[in-house]
């Protein structure tokens, strides 16, 4: 199932209230131009996956839903900005809503 981390939660909820949108509204993952999209609903629509562990409803459309199942939605710095990102789930840093938090992964260290 879909993972979001915290600071994901947090750039969302961001862009929910910058957008203008209602409080109650949900940040629902759609197919895009370009893979996997985002816009905001008020509910989810019929087929929709529904993500629980957030404070934030998130509505999966059923036509992205394979593709997001083992995904996690993390937060990259992309030139000054950030920007939603996806992580197999294996690489989370592990600050994922409904996990504890714990070290981040080290890189492999093949020394000398």
């Amino acid at each position: 199932m879909l993972q979001i981390t915290d600071r994901a939660t947090t750039h969302l909820l961001r862009a929910r209230t910058e957008g203008g949108f209602d409080e109650r509204a949900g940040a629902r993952f759609v197919r895009g131009s370009a893979g996997v999209g985002l816009t905001f609903a008020p509910a989810p629509e019929q087929g929709d996956q529904v993500v629980a562990q957030s404070p934030l409803p998130i509505y999966v459309a059923e036509d992205v839903t394979a593709v997001l199942d083992q995904a996690v939605i993390d937060v990259a710095a992309d030139d000054g900005e950030s920007r939603l990102v996806l992580r197999p789930q294996a690489d989370a840093p592990g600050d994922l809503k409904g996990q504890k938090s714990g070290t981040p992964p080290q890189p492999d260290d093949d020394g000398p």
